[in-house]
């Protein structure tokens, strides 16, 4: 008797953690495919299978949704990054710029330009605005916690987060300009822009 109440307790456990994981990637894939403007808890409901009203039970908000499936986004961007650079292979500068290459990679992928849509939907939806600046800390730890792990030897440097955070300022500002310019444009400012980031990155830290 008692095994099979632990057993109904894990499969339970198992099915809430499945509905949950269904209503994350149903989100971030309405938010990349369709856009934020389609982005409801019934059209999440409908993609990931389960009804309107499970889905509030999971999250109680659309917002609340979105910071998780953001969050979620951001992790999985960081520690594909971390993968795809062999840190062993690589001195500090072509690190650096290896770094750079792949945070602009990541940060121009279909799911993080979808991911940028709420950002501009703060402007005039102050929830929304309120909910991101959670996000926005959880998003400065993982960028943190990366950064951290590929430049361990210059991470107590009290210059290092500034650096850091400017270059994703950088980064994040050109990214909300391909709508407009074009991502041909965009790229092409990137590439231009790069190598005074790595400059000022030397002088700075070496």
């Amino acid at each position: 008797m008692i095994d099979e109440t632990v057993e109904r307790r894990v499969t339970r456990a198992e099915q809430r953690a499945s509905t949950r994981r269904a209503l994350i990637d149903a989100t971030r894939d309405c938010l990349v495919e369709e856009g934020y403007a389609a982005l409801t808890t019934r059209r999440i409901a409908e993609r990931a299978g389960v009804a309107q009203s499970t889905l509030m039970h999971h999250f109680e908000t659309r917002e609340a949704l979105l910071v998780e499936a953001v969050s979620d986004l951001a992790l999985r961007l960081a520690e594909e990054a971390l993968d795809e650079i062999d840190l062993a292979a690589l001195h500090l500068p072509e690190r650096r710029e290896a770094v750079l290459d792949q945070t602009w990679t990541n940060f121009t992928s279909s799911g993080a330009l979808a991911a940028a849509q709420l950002w501009v939907a703060a402007w005039s939806e102050p929830e929304l605005a309120s909910t991101l600046r959670d996000l926005e800390a959880r998003i400065n730890s993982i960028l943190a916690a990366a950064a951290g792990t590929l430049f361990p030897d210059q991470v107590e440097d009290p210059r290092f987060p500034a650096l850091i955070g400017a270059a994703v300022a950088l980064i994040r500002g050109l990214v909300m300009a391909i709508p407009i310019s074009g991502r041909e444009v965009v790229e092409a400012r990137w590439q231009t822009i790069k190598p005074l980031l790595l400059e000022s990155a030397a002088q700075l830290l070496d």
